[in-house]
């Protein structure tokens, strides 16, 4: 039959197997975590040197492409000449002195309309 002595031994082993086995989850959680840290601070910086290199390659395609309007604006504009400019004035204020033309035109007849509306009653 066991005795008190037996039960108090098993009681102390069970708790030092406990408490090593909690060690041993400390220890491994510590590497793992630290482990993890380390991947996370190596994955960051892969993404920081990505997101570096990106924001170069479009800062040079912007200027690429600010430089190729700006080679096109000066290209357009050695190619108009004064009289063309002259000309395209002359043409848009005949456009619009027809266009004033027939808006007057219109309010004419909303006047007339309004007072035959206004005598016919």
């Amino acid at each position: 039959m066991p005795t008190n002595d037996d039960s108090d031994d098993k009681v102390e082993r069970l708790a030092d197997d406990l408490r090593t086995t909690a060690d041993d989850l400390t220890t491994d959680l510590g590497v793992t975590a630290s482990d993890l840290r380390e991947r996370a601070e190596s994955a960051a910086g892969a993404l920081a040197e990505r997101a570096s290199g990106a924001a170069a390659e479009l800062a040079d395609r912007a200027q690429s492409a600010a430089a190729d309007l700006a080679d096109m604006a000066k290209a357009f504009a050695d190619k108009i000449t004064p009289e063309d400019l002259q000309s395209t004035l002359e043409t848009v204020r005949a456009n619009l002195d027809h266009a004033a033309q027939d808006v007057l035109a219109a309010v004419n007849e909303i006047v007339t309309a309004l007072k035959n509306r206004a005598g016919g009653k």
